[in-house]
């Protein structure tokens, strides 16, 4: 039986679109739905988007979804309150190397389409961004980020390279759309507001928020695991000397 873990541009477009619509149905409907019924929604108008059928299952749709969604929140963190567009001229390898440094192997670069969808669906990730700060973290980030992204470590040309589609299908593009995307990427970086530099030292920054982000919800589980540790052991302890207690008044009558 085959495995279908690339998705194809079209596929990834469809999942936002299924996402999109099953966000207008629930919210007409006045109601909220359970994350399971959620994502079966979402699969099923998926499933009419791809032509009536598709490997996908829900379980693959959800973490689809949740790959999406960290994604998005990766880019906004990056781009900071101004939303600027500094992600997208780069390369695709130099995209992939930042989401690896600063938020885990399994976020994956998407198509600026794809990104400003999801930024319809998720309003609050601009309010969230505001309160980021790097400050403690902002040293050590910029040493990982100069040893991870450099000018060495840039592609020069598109032959060198593979873009977010190839990467997700396993296909190389044709030349015709090969050319499409260097002409697109050559007319980008033309623009003398955007430097590597000045990209650099802003992911320097907005990395160390992000880090820092998910530092914080670490520690917050950590210390909430132990919270409950200690409940526990003081309920178990508890019960133990009722039961000594018990045993002791059973010996006690004999």
């Amino acid at each position: 039986m085959p495995h279908y873990t690339h998705w194809t541009s079209d596929e990834v477009w469809w999942l936002v679109q299924a996402w999109q619509e099953t966000n207008k149905e629930v919210e007409s409907s006045g109601g909220e739905k359970k994350s399971e019924e959620f994502n079966k929604l979402v699969h099923e108008h998926f499933v009419k988007l791809a032509g009536g059928s598709s490997p996908r299952s829900v379980i693959a749709i959800a973490r689809r979804m949740e790959i999406l969604r960290e994604s998005y929140e990766f880019i906004v963190s990056f781009q900071g309150n101004e939303r600027e567009n500094g992600w997208f001229v780069l390369p695709t390898n130099d995209q992939r190397t930042l989401m690896k440094t600063g938020g885990g192997k399994h976020l994956r670069p998407i198509e600026e389409r794809v990104f400003f969808a999801l930024d319809k669906l998720f309003p609050e990730a601009e309010s969230e961004s505001e309160d980021s700060d790097g400050d403690k973290f902002e040293t050590a980030i910029k040493k990982r980020a100069a040893k991870k992204v450099t000018r060495k470590s840039k592609v020069p040309s598109s032959k060198s390279s593979t873009s977010a589609l190839e990467e997700e299908t396993g296909e190389l593009l044709s030349p015709q759309k090969e050319t499409g995307v260097k002409d697109k990427r050559r007319r980008v970086n033309k623009s003398p507001s955007v430097g590597v530099a000045d990209i650099l030292d802003h992911q320097s920054q907005v990395l160390a928020g992000f880090l820092e982000k998910r530092a914080d919800e670490r520690t917050h589980e950590l210390d909430q695991s132990r919270k409950e540790r200690e409940v526990d052991q003081k309920f178990w302890a508890a019960e133990t000397a009722k039961d000594r207690a018990l045993l002791r008044d059973l010996f006690t009558q004999d």
